[in-house]
């Protein structure tokens, strides 16, 4: 494959990326600058235009072959129209994820039309949405993933664009588990953003999939390597959040951590396919 020779090769095994964006080409030329601008706690730039060429440009230079790219559903109105998107630019190397706004009417059918659709999962991100995590109405889209053999990954811990709400907390996370314990679910940003001390009390050691979008280089490297070493090996995965991170940079990242081969083998493909629903490959 052109241009990815530089990080697959390193391990000899392709690459997943658990967590990347994209958008349809004529909103993605409105939605990065707005996106861009949102940001309240420091600067955030794209590292590619947010089309789905523009994300495949960027797996080849990081020598990455599939990704999980994610919607999320800021409108109720908008589920059907991502639902329809996602799986129009569904292939081998994109696996998308639809999303399901908790004020739509009828989550548990739209949730079999995706599954129907072949589609594998849903993200659910509890500030966009003005829902948190664990509240009934996303509980009740959890059962019917669940039930429809669809993951979710959630957005977890606070976020860039907004105030320190309480909105997505390990503590929420765990109760979503708690809830539905048969779904299949990750926490981004290994399992929330800027609460990593609340992740290694609430989280660790229980079934929920941690990814390691925008954490590398933030959360400090020894609370890296403890939850690292303390969560279930099989429910660990290497994701980027692109186009927010650099691809290429974020496998630099995690090749570099001091962890066995045989784990960044099961982060960067075998986990990522379990999560997803996806035979190993």
């Amino acid at each position: 494959m052109a241009g990815s020779q530089h990080a697959s090769n390193d391990l000899r095994q392709p690459i997943m990326d658990a967590h990347t964006h994209a958008f349809p080409d004529k909103l993605a030329a409105s939605a990065i600058p707005k996106l861009e601008a949102g940001a309240k706690w420091f600067e955030c730039r794209a590292t590619f235009d947010g089309t789905v060429t523009g994300l495949l440009a960027s797996m080849d230079r990081a020598g990455i072959r599939r990704a999980i790219a994610c919607s999320v559903a800021t409108k109720p109105d908008q589920v059907p129209k991502i639902t329809d998107w996602s799986a129009s630019i569904a292939s081998d190397r994109i696996i998308p994820f639809a999303s399901i706004h908790p004020d739509f009417p009828e989550p548990e059918a739209e949730a079999e039309r995706i599954a129907r659709l072949g589609l594998k999962g849903l993200k659910f991100h509890p500030y966009y949405m003005e829902c948190p995590a664990d509240d009934p109405r996303a509980v009740r889209i959890m059962r019917a993933a669940a039930r429809a053999n669809l993951a979710v990954l959630f957005h977890s811990g606070y976020d860039l664009a907004f105030d320190k709400d309480d909105l997505a907390s390990p503590q929420r996370m765990r109760r979503v588990h708690e809830a539905v314990p048969e779904l299949r679910m990750a926490a981004a940003h290994l399992g929330a953003w800027e609460r990593w001390p609340e992740v290694r009390r609430h989280m660790v050691g229980l079934p929920i999939y941690l990814e390691t979008s925008f954490t590398l280089g933030r959360c400090p490297p020894d609370l890296v390597m403890e939850i690292l070493s303390k969560h279930p090996p099989e429910y660990l995965m290497f994701g980027t959040d692109a186009p927010w991170r650099d691809q290429t940079e974020e496998v630099e990242k995690l090749l570099a951590l001091p962890i066995p081969e045989g784990l960044k083998r099961w982060m960067l493909w075998d986990n990522t396919h379990r999560f997803a629903g996806l035979p190993i490959k």
